[in-house]
């Protein structure tokens, strides 16, 4: 993959920009990227606050990637996707490669080894583009374990294009809601530590605290103790003594107990 346009590339590019806000979009987005790298799943998925992930457009390589895992992640697991946590974007978006935004434990946490190991994902780069109405619209394209991780030459390139692609993206995504709006779906309107605090007391009678409910968030997407204490700005030692607490109120004694606990409350 190198970093030049060649004619082919810019007449992919023309028809993608006269396919924005048409359905023909993510077919076109798709095959200009397709014809510089390789990849195995192509979704493009819009994230409105306050609500489940709308999934606007899903392609795989046939008998890659099941299905089934895509209405499982619009569901519910989409709460720990990277992705979907990321903010820390500037204002025009941007190019990630999976490796360079998740917690420091995330590739031994309970959500990489049930959701991306099971399902057979072994790599994604990812598109963040904020939206003028406070939405933002990601494509995901992934690959598969015997398609292997993507190169770094793969995601400079990527990344060397992304004033275009993410320009695209947003005009698309933008075209849209004017069109046809959107609905906001309500029940997923709570961030993850308030849902987490709020169905522990519902359904076990146990009452956490917000900082114990914050920290299973955060055990939940891979975060050490370290990190956690650094994102909630308190010491690591009441990192651990609030976590310890958390265990304890729970009757559980391990990330894994606390995942199997949790994840289908959500």
């Amino acid at each position: 993959m190198v970093k030049s346009l060649s004619v082919r590339d810019l007449h992919r590019i023309r028809l993608a920009m006269q396919a924005i806000g048409t359905p023909s979009f993510a077919t076109q987005f798709r095959r200009l990227l397709r014809a510089k790298m390789k990849f195995d799943t192509f979704l493009l998925i819009r994230f409105d606050a306050g609500a489940s992930p709308v999934m606007q457009s899903a392609w795989m390589q046939p008998d890659t990637f099941p299905e089934a895992a895509l209405s499982e992640y619009c569901d519910r697991t989409y709460l720990f996707d990277p992705f979907f946590q990321y903010r820390s974007f500037p204002p025009t978006g941007g190019v990630y490669h999976l490796p360079e935004i998740v917690p420091d434990r995330f590739f031994s946490s309970e959500y990489y080894l049930e959701y991306y190991r099971k399902v057979g994902l072994c790599d994604e780069i990812g598109l963040l583009a904020p939206l003028p109405n406070g939405s933002i619209a990601h494509l995901s394209i992934s690959r598969v374990n015997k398609s292997g991780p993507y190169r770094r030459r793969e995601v400079r390139c990527l990344k060397h294009f992304a004033p275009v692609l993410l320009e695209l993206l947003t005009q698309h995504n933008t075209v849209m809601q004017r069109q046809h709006g959107h609905a906001v779906d309500q029940k997923r309107s709570s961030a993850l530590s308030d849902i987490i605090r709020a169905q522990a007391q519902e359904l076990f009678d146990v009452k956490l605290t917000k900082r114990e409910s914050e920290i299973a968030a955060l055990v939940l997407q891979g975060h050490s103790n370290g990190s956690a204490a650094l994102k909630l700005g308190i010491a690591r030692e009441t990192n651990k003594v609030h976590r310890r607490n958390l265990y304890r109120k729970l009757s559980i004694s391990s990330q894994g107990e606390l995942f199997a606990m949790l994840t289908h409350l959500l």
